[in-house]
């Protein structure tokens, strides 16, 4: 085998072709450590000779510049020379390093405002929803206002923890801020205008870990026999979230189409769910009693006017509370209680795994509970049921 390499003179180094005994494949090198480059590996020796022509008219191009510089320049050449070598390091890796440097000076002029849209257009790009946008859009646009005009590097970890804590909200809502507002310094991380997100380094608001309220079955059977009798049109939209558990925006976005009584599922499609993931959910036999009226209708399933309407049959149920998110809620608990399969309640849900179901969504119920909510149907449906049964029994 043949490499390429160097010998030296008592003056300087000079580049030739020498043997190389390591390699099957590749038989020559070319040494350029003492240029203040690496090594570099070829097959055949045309191309080894090559590269060192071509290497050393750069070499005597750069000692023809050379010739032009100063005294000063020189004197200063060496001497920053000899002080990175000290510490391994080259003219090269010094120029590297500063040429970096200034360009995250350059960058680092953005403004958070510009930053701000910058990021809500990429994100828009990257496909995500318009629901995600929009609220991300609301919390950095609060954060502008107190930050707006500052240089997105110039702001430090002690002012967005005091700014955090200085926030008029709960801790979960200040939780909120907080990863939204992560969102933007991850993003100046990620395009190298910080070295790293200060939000990481904020503290974290403690939140309490509350049990997530759901109606009871009797407030549920009240609050959808009021449906039935003051606004029938919205008692589908009310019945999907408890007996399916789609989410309040799944159902504003859904249409009597994708409601298939016929196949016994209701499909969610990529557009319209939160996490842009296509999922179907089964009809249970409870819901399709609720829905059955509605077979053969078009358009979407939350009527006009919704609102007040929803007001109106909450104010005739006469229920003492309204929990949060109750329907869905409610759907997490019973569904859990009643078939005991975290898993696939998650996948109903639309979550990746069953973590958010217990940490957010579920609430222990009582397996009697649980039976009684997936038996509710129609006050008519029961009293069929309950004749028929009479007859049965005479």
């Amino acid at each position: 085998m043949l490499t390429v390499g160097m010998t030296f003179d008592m003056k300087k180094p000079v580049l030739n072709v020498r043997k190389y005994h390591h390699s099957a494949t590749h038989k020559f090198l070319l040494d350029l450590r003492a240029f203040g480059k690496g090594r570099k590996f070829y097959k055949t020796r045309a191309e080894a000779e090559a590269e060192r022509l071509r290497q050393q008219t750069l070499l005597e191009r750069h000692s023809r510049d050379a010739i032009g510089l100063s005294q000063r320049e020189m004197s200063d050449f060496i001497t920053v020379r000899n002080t990175l070598a000290e510490y391994g390091k080259t003219i090269n890796d010094a120029g590297a390093f500063f040429v970096d440097h200034l360009e995250r000076v350059r960058r680092c002029k953005t403004t958070v405002a510009q930053l701000a849209e910058e990021v809500i257009q990429a994100k828009r790009k990257d496909g995500r929803a318009p629901r995600y946008i929009e609220s991300l859009r609301l919390y950095l646009s609060k954060f502008c206002r107190d930050f707006g005009d500052r240089p997105i590097a110039a702001v430090t970890v002690e002012e967005l923890d005091t700014w955090l804590r200085d926030l008029a909200y709960s801790p979960k809502s200040r939780a909120n801020f907080r990863s939204h507002i992560g969102v933007l310094f991850s993003y100046a991380a990620r395009r190298r205008m910080i070295d790293s997100n200060p939000i990481l380094h904020t503290a974290k608001p403690k939140l309490i870990d509350k049990a997530p309220e759901i109606f009871t079955v009797d407030e549920l059977r009240t609050l959808l026999d009021a449906a039935n009798r003051n606004a029938p049109d919205v008692l589908p939209m009310l019945a999907i979230g408890a007996f399916a558990g789609l989410r309040d925006a799944e159902i504003k976005r859904l249409d009597w189409s994708e409601v298939d009584l016929t196949r016994g599922h209701i499909e969610i499609k990529e557009a319209k769910a939160k996490s842009a993931r296509r999922r179907s959910i089964s009809i249970q036999s409870n819901l399709a009693a609720w829905l059955r009226p509605c077979s053969g209708m078009s358009g979407p399933v939350v009527p006009w006017s919704a609102r007040g309407k929803l007001a109106r049959v909450r104010k005739a149920a006469e229920l003492t509370r309204w929990p949060q998110n109750g329907l869905r809620h409610s759907f997490a608990s019973y569904r859990l209680a009643a078939i005991h399969d975290a898993p696939r309640v998650a996948a109903e849900l639309g979550h990746t795994t069953p973590q958010l179901l217990y940490s957010t969504y579920r609430e222990l119920v009582l397996p009697e509970e649980a039976e009684r909510y997936w038996e509710l149907i129609p006050e008519e449906n029961a009293r069929n049921v309950v004749s028929f049964n009479a007859k049965s029994i005479g």
